[in-house]
């Protein structure tokens, strides 16, 4: 079955295509800070290949605009982004963490969303990454490691400690604000 997208259709299809392009360039993007650029950028160029065209017959819009947003991505980061491979592999075991660490009882009862966002901004691109798809797309730890290519033991462990940093950190401006 195949579709066909005018612009007309364009708002629907951006709908319907967004979170899984979203959630393609969060995994790619070197820098979280790069994300709406990318996004924009890849809407934009299908709007204007709709423009261009009137009509586009698709089998798949997804993997049309995960297509487009690849090539912004090498286009946005240059050359070098499609030498790199970057593995990231982490020696410690943390089987023993619990698959069902309830971060929300943990730091969002201490404070809101745009404090956590700003303490989570100091963090590396991996771990923003791995907040956004967890908490934004809500997807699931294996989902997040299989994207990111790491182990869910490594996924975990970036949230775990990173939730154990959060919480210090809201405490402490907690405190500051109490004295």
């Amino acid at each position: 079955m195949s579709t066909h997208i005018t612009l007309k259709d364009f708002e629907e299809i951006y709908k319907t295509t967004y979170n899984k392009v979203l959630q393609y360039v969060i995994c790619k993007c070197e820098n979280i800070d790069d994300l709406n650029d990318i996004l924009q950028n890849t809407y934009t160029e299908l709007y204007s290949i709709l423009r261009r065209k009137k009509e586009l017959k698709l089998d798949n819009p997804t993997s049309y605009i995960v297509g487009i947003a690849k090539k912004k991505i090498i286009k946005h980061y240059g050359l070098l982004y499609k030498f790199k491979t970057a593995s990231l592999d982490m020696e410690e075991d943390l089987s023993n963490i619990p698959d069902n660490i309830n971060i929300e009882e943990v730091v969002i009862i201490k404070s809101d969303s745009n404090q956590i966002w700003r303490c989570l901004k100091q963090k590396n691109d991996l771990t923003q990454k791995i907040f956004y798809l967890y908490y934004g797309l809500d997807l699931k730890i294996k989902d997040i490691a299989k994207e990111l290519n790491l182990t869910e033991a490594n996924v975990k462990n970036i949230i775990y400690r990173t939730v154990n940093k959060l919480k210090e950190e809201l405490e402490e401006k907690e405190s500051d604000i109490d004295e």
